[in-house]
């Protein structure tokens, strides 16, 4: 069992209480930015210390093995850990670690010399303490000589939090132009199929979070699992349907699971429109075929890119 001295902050820690992290190398690598934040294993203790605050929050243990998270709240896509609380500080109070440290009696193996000290914590997420560095610390936890209150208004805002929220706000505001580009696709699509049909045939559409059983034959319909689509389309002569089509706009969400609705409908509509990217058609197209008739695919689905829609 080894003992960590782990450096996050005071706004991570009010984000979560229980858990310690990283931001990972590379997205969708179940890395750690810092290799050696992995050498952490489950059962060791960490004193978790909370940079520019320059304090001791406590000791913990840690209760899991790592794991990749793709999206940690307010942390983005990290590796964490889960932590539990052990020995900490009185109620409302933190170890003033900067304080601890310029303490004549006192020395950290892992900081050679005080002067400027805080370089010696740079750029590091994890160091693993001395028995001796361990003690000092867990020792000096409840002393009054070195206590410190911080009220919630005067945590201070890391540069690390700080790009994170800009990270956050880029993926907002990508989040809400794909939002807005997926319905504006569905509204073309509306006026092609209106124009398409001419002055002579009235569509009837199905708009947005369309259920498949809404187009399936009762006797089939899905109970177990709930399948929507983007649009549907359905001209009538009299009351006997006549066409019927749907549209898929790909652009978030599985691939594979497109495909199985795909499929499912298939039998039962004249027509599927899909839109997506370039590379996505082909990934789609390629599943489809495997699971239906190619030569189905070929007669019913259309596919289309975004440009087609500008």
């Amino acid at each position: 069992m080894k003992k960590w001295l782990v450096i996050h902050d005071l706004l991570a820690y009010n984000q979560h209480k229980d858990f310690i992290g990283k931001e990972v190398l590379k997205s969708g690598i179940s890395e750690p930015k810092n290799k050696k934040f992995k050498d952490i294993q489950k059962g060791d203790e960490i004193v978790y210390y909370a940079t520019r605050d320059s304090v001791i929050i406590g000791i913990f243990d840690v209760v899991s093995d790592i794991r990749y998270e793709k999206d940690f709240t307010g942390w983005g896509e990290s590796m964490v850990y889960q932590i539990k609380a052990k020995r900490t500080p009185p109620n409302g109070v933190y170890l003033d670690f900067s304080k601890l440290l310029n303490s004549p009696q006192i020395s950290f193996s892992f900081i050679p010399k005080k002067a400027n000290w805080g370089i010696f914590l740079q750029g590091k997420t994890n160091i693993e303490l001395t028995g001796d560095d361990f003690n000092i610390i867990e020792s000096n936890l409840s002393n009054p000589e070195f206590l410190k209150t911080i009220g919630e208004k005067d945590i201070k805002t890391t540069k690390w939090h700080e790009k994170q929220n800009e990270k956050h706000k880029e993926n907002d505001k990508g989040k809400k132009k794909k939002y807005n580009r997926h319905n504006e696709i569905i509204e073309k699509w509306k006026v092609k199929k209106e124009i398409e049909f001419g002055t002579f045939l009235t569509p009837t559409f199905k708009m947005n979070n369309v259920n498949l059983n809404d187009i399936l034959p009762e006797e089939i319909w899905l109970e177990k699992n709930n399948k929507i689509i983007d649009g549907y389309v359905e001209v009538k002569m009299g009351n006997q349907p006549i066409y019927r089509g749907v549209l898929e706009v790909q652009d978030q969400g599985s691939k594979e699971d497109l495909c199985v609705r795909v499929a499912i409908i298939l039998p039962f509509v004249n027509s599927v429109d899909i839109v997506s990217d370039d590379k996505s058609i082909i990934q789609i197209k390629e599943l489809l075929e495997r699971l239906v008739d190619p030569h189905m695919v070929k007669a019913r689905i259309k596919f289309s890119i975004f440009e087609d829609y500008d």
